[in-house]
């Protein structure tokens, strides 16, 4: 069987790779190919075109990508003309994907939308086309399905894959020292996100107050995972303007245990926020868009909170510093109130516990590739039979 895996983030790759493991495990004779980045490629996935670049938030934000984002879709209808896949699987990657599911539909190709778009949070609209088009819908959250099925889709709720990936190791010390961390000293960590668009409106922040940070507590560390290599030297780049090139380490490996020792981390919005979630580690989320994308974001949003674990848990458990109230002063402030105050801190790890039951159980992500393979088997059995009708026929 050929499947085809499309994304078109570095959010979106990280799910694809842990997925596309779980299939080949599953079925080691099945081919997977497709566009993505360097997880995927490394998770046995053939990656004719690289993608995980290309992720965006935003109106105005997306004009720098047009020009990208056509060539990619141009070499991806080339690429499934030369090799047409018995079925394609979309991760993640809204913006992208939705042009890949245009294209697939076009060309008749069955596809599977995995961590569809969030439509129970905002522009309930979007599930419409989502249901008409998807063979069947494998969302994130429970609270997807009834609107997905409203919209006529097929949808199977697998629970949360992040149950299934976040698991720090149990020899915490021993890996921070493998690090180059001191497993003594607190630690704060720095997460401004896996988009450029990203790294540029939150990272100067972060880094700038984690030096004011450094100044009132000498002996604190900061830790800054590496969301994708192509990051990289924009990452030394702000660091290095901050004056913190000998006080953050960025961290490739053992992500999660690294995570896990934090006292507090600054993050930016999105799935980190959840993964830091099951951690249990307090954090300051902070994001900031264009005025006008903030602008037409509040008219569609159907949530009051922008944080995942805040939404989960229906209150503002964690500080959300959006738009104006993203500024260094306030990231200091939040980040020191919960990094000095202890019973703070106990407090937000104690309303983080209950998020983990909300996620359904682990298995996940072996459920949703189950459900895959048989779909795509399906769907080869149903063709061949078809082109045997075709040849019986006189």
């Amino acid at each position: 069987m050929r499947i085809l895996m499309c994304s078109g983030e570095v959010s979106g790759d990280r799910q694809a790779a842990h997925l596309a493991r779980t299939l080949l495990l599953l079925n080691s004779s099945i081919r997977l190919y497709g566009c993505g980045g360097t997880q995927m490629e490394s998770a046995g996935v053939d990656i004719k075109i690289k993608t995980a670049h290309l992720g965006y938030v935003g109106f105005q934000e997306s004009f720098r990508f047009t020009r990208p984002l056509k060539n990619a879709l141009d070499q991806i209808a080339k690429m499934i003309q030369e090799e047409r896949p018995d079925m394609a699987v979309l991760i993640d990657s809204e913006h992208f994907n939705r042009s890949v599911a245009k294209l697939l539909t076009r060309h008749q190709i069955p596809f599977i939308y995995y961590f569809p778009p969030q439509v129970w949070l905002w522009g309930k609209w979007r599930a419409r086309s989502v249901a008409k088009q998807s063979r069947m819908i494998i969302p994130a959250f429970s609270e997807e399905v009834d609107i997905y099925r409203a919209k006529g889709g097929r949808v199977q709720w697998c629970g949360h894959p992040l149950l299934d990936l976040v698991k720090p190791e149990k020899d915490h010390a021993r890996i921070f020292v493998e690090s180059g961390l001191n497993p003594t000293l607190q630690t704060i960590g720095i997460l401004p996100g896996s988009r450029y668009q990203e790294l540029e409106e939150l990272g100067p922040s972060m880094l700038a107050a984690a030096r004011q940070i450094k100044e009132r507590h000498p002996k604190v560390q900061f830790i800054l995972p590496l969301a994708a290599p192509h990051l990289l030297p924009a990452l030394q780049r702000q660091i290095g303007e901050a004056l913190m090139t000998e006080h953050v380490k960025i961290i490739t490996s053992h992500v999660y245990t690294c995570l896990s020792r934090c006292d507090v981390v600054m993050l930016s919005s999105g799935t980190a926020t959840l993964e830091a979630a099951l951690l249990g580690v307090p954090m300051v989320v902070g994001y900031r868009v264009t005025p006008l994308t903030y602008l037409v974001a509040r008219q569609i949003v159907s949530t009051k909170y922008v944080a995942m674990p805040n939404i989960l848990l229906s209150e503002r458990v964690i500080p959300e510093l959006i738009q104006k109230d993203f500024s260094v002063k306030r990231l200091v402030a939040e980040t020191l109130d919960i990094f000095e105050n202890k019973s703070r801190a106990q407090m937000i790890r104690n309303r983080l516990r209950q998020i983990p039951s909300m996620l359904g159980t682990e298995g996940a992500i072996a459920r949703a590739a189950t459900l895959i393979l048989n779909e795509a088997s399906s769907t080869v059995a149903l063709t061949c039979a078809h082109q045997g009708a075709q040849h019986a026929s006189p």
